[in-house]
């Protein structure tokens, strides 16, 4: 990492995936309710107001000399210095004692225990572990000040910069476990020692735009459906499955048929995004994830995916106004005027045409018949047609190519949208 966040990014990680853990461990349910912090031993309350806690302390930081042997690939993608620079960064290992506390039998020991195995499991944290842990700890308790810290930066380019975290134990003698014990100006009470390397400062914590704009990766949509559904029609209201890589940023948007407005996704994962559809108009539309960063207060950086396409269909209701008997000949043929409503309403430059398909096994009959223009979007057409059949149709309307949906009943046979021409 290469600002002066490193120190207490590395912490903030680690204790976020202490608590994470201790929601989903079966064992550790059975101490009670369990607090995990990261403050001094002598801060922690003991005695009888004593409660079950994990506390991470760093109690020491030394120098890693190992910071020369950093490779040229290391340094260009996790630091912003120069790396012919005479001022390398400076490279840090360090150093936590590990408590568990607990008033009652056991407690301690199971607490420990459970750290410690957490831990044991991730020896090497990778990136995507620590942007989720940032990302946790950041919303969790957005008063904390390690939040308020990292408010307008970029949690993404934070973990990028980590690269990966080595959490190694650390096992001390007795004669130096006491000594620390002494310092610390505390009761003594179980723990263990831990060292995380190798942490990064650089001596020059300006950003470079060339390099945040390396480290800034772009999404990529290749999918677009309904979630458990893909051949579903996608109407106002139903969830638009935005499928692809890289898709959760720090803060993440979609855009759709390339309006201003950026739309907030109720799910966000980085091969996934899930919006619900707004009002748009039927037809063919657009969409695009974005990915607003935060570099300064006064500087956004927008990082745009591909644009894919999908239809919007149109949802209608229709109703028979009036019918007419022909006379002559051609008694079993109608006159009638349909009203259609549409969702959502159709732009006066938009094409629609109703089709109408009769219910029956004997050579049904289907028609098809072009919408005059309208002089304003409208969510009513009524729609005059001349020589119908009388008999059950099915009603479908096309809107800019956009074909409404037919349903099923219990049989498994489309049923309506439908009128009676009788």
């Amino acid at each position: 990492m290469s600002n002066a966040l490193s120190i207490a990014t590395v912490t903030a990680v680690i204790k976020n995936l202490l608590e994470n853990g201790l929601v989903s461990d079966a064992i550790v349910a059975s101490v009670g309710d369990v607090v995990v912090t990261a403050l001094p031993p002598d801060k922690i309350q003991v005695g009888s107001d004593e409660r079950a806690q994990i506390n991470l302390f760093l109690y020491h930081v030394t120098q890693n000399r190992n910071v020369d042997w950093i490779s040229q690939e290391y340094r260009s993608s996790y630091t912003t210095s120069n790396t012919n620079s005479t001022n390398p960064p400076l490279a840090l290992d360090l150093h936590y004692v590990l408590t568990a506390y607990g008033t009652k039998d056991f407690q301690a020991e199971i607490l420990l225990g459970y750290a410690m195995q957490m831990l044991h499991k991730l020896p090497n944290i990778t990136y995507e572990t620590i942007e989720n842990a940032l990302k946790n700890a950041a919303e969790t308790n957005t008063s904390s000040v390690f939040s308020q810290a990292i408010t307008g930066l970029s949690i993404s380019n934070l973990a990028l910069r980590v690269g990966r975290m080595k959490v190694s134990p650390a096992f001390l003698s007795m004669e130096e476990t006491s000594r620390i014990w002494s310092a610390l100006q505390t009761n003594y009470r179980p723990s263990a020692t831990y060292q995380v390397s190798m942490v990064l400062i650089e001596s020059d914590s300006t950003d470079k735009s060339e390099v945040l704009d390396l480290m800034l990766s772009e999404p990529v949509i290749e999918k677009v459906t309904m979630p458990a559904q893909p051949e579903a029609h996608i109407t106002i209201g139903s969830t638009l499955l935005i499928q692809g890589k890289q898709l959760r940023g720090d803060i993440t948007k979609v855009r759709l048929s390339n309006i201003d407005k950026l739309f907030t996704p109720f799910d966000v994962q980085n091969t996934q995004v899930s919006l619900q559809v707004p009002s748009l108009p039927a037809g063919v539309q657009t969409v695009q994830i974005i990915h607003e960063t935060v570099v300064r207060k006064e500087q956004h950086n927008l990082v745009e995916s591909n644009v894919m396409a999908f239809v919007l269909h149109p949802k209608i209701t229709v109703e028979t106004l009036h019918v007419t008997s022909l006379q002559g000949n051609d008694r079993d043929l109608r006159s009638i005027d349909i009203s259609v409503k549409f969702s959502p309403k159709v732009g006066k430059d938009q094409r629609v045409i109703l089709q109408l398909n009769q219910i029956s096994k004997n050579e049904p009959i289907a028609y098809s018949c072009l919408a005059s223009t309208q002089t304003e979007d409208t969510d009513t057409i009524i729609i005059p047609l001349q020589n119908i059949k009388a008999g059950e149709y099915l009603v479908r309307v096309k809107v800019d190519g956009a074909e409404s949906p037919l349903y099923k009943n219990q049989s498994g046979e489309y049923d309506s949208p439908r009128i009676t021409i009788k």
